[in-house]
Formats: structure tokens, sequence, C-alpha cells
């Protein structure tokens, strides 16, 4: 009879696929404080750390004034140059209302309390008219 050999199992049903995910998962968990104050500061940031707005006038400010949080918050940046010389400067910024729900999820503040879609338990004692309720009944 011949030796049965079993194949090694990261091979089959996507393990090591599972792996890897867990590993990051790992990876993420070990780093969640961090990852939470790099959230927060894309979260708070403001378009007034990048530009310096001066009445009608919008200027950029330089790299070097930019907070860390601010220049993390910015996904895009387009310029155009014109005709007259003046560039067209473009900032867009990471969306800040998915950020803050990522962190009110991750923090819990959007979980739905498990009591509060069970209903209420109301004790209801009908009395018949010419009937009386002793207080120990109550």
């Amino acid at each position: 009879m011949a030796k049965r050999v079993v194949p090694p199992v990261g091979r089959f049903g996507g393990v090591g696929e599972i792996r890897k995910r867990l590993r990051g998962s790992q990876i993420i968990y070990d780093n969640r404080d961090g990852l939470a104050n790099e959230m927060l500061g894309i979260a708070k940031a403001k378009i007034t750390d990048i530009f310096d707005w001066n009445g009608q006038k919008l200027e950029l400010k330089d790299a070097k004034d930019i907070p860390d949080h601010a220049l993390a918050a910015i996904r895009k940046v387009k310029i155009t140059p014109t005709q007259s010389g003046e560039d067209i400067v473009e900032v867009e910024l990471v969306d800040k209302v998915r950020v803050m729900q990522l962190l009110a999820k991750s923090a819990g503040l959007l979980d739905t309390e498990k009591d509060g879609d069970k209903p209420a338990v109301v004790d209801i004692q009908m009395v018949m008219p010419g009937e009386e309720v002793d207080d120990e009944e109550k």
C-alpha cells in the first residue's frame, strides 16, 4: 500500500490569501494609534492650512509652511498655466466626511445598540368596572 502524500494546505481554498489578510490586519492592529492620529490629522485639515486668504485673493503657501496633516489631506494638485503668466492652482482635498465616518465607525460611535430593536415589555392590567385593585396586585 502506497503512503498517502498530503499537499501543503497553503495552496488550496484561498488559505494563502487569508494568511496575507491576517498579516495585514495584524500590522494595522499593531499600528492602530498612529493610523488613528493620521486620520484625525486629515479630518482636521482646512483650506486655510494650504492657502492664505487675502480678501478676494488666495495665495498658495510655501510647502514648508503647510502643516504635515494638511499635506496628508491633499488628494490632487493641478497647475494650469495661463497666457497672462499667472498659473491657476487647483488643490483637491480628501473626503473629510468619509474619513470622519471611518473614525466614528472604528470608535464604535455608529454601532446600533443590540437592545434598541427589541420591543419593550409592558405590563397591562385590565380592571373591570366595579372591581377594585389591591395595592399588592399592582
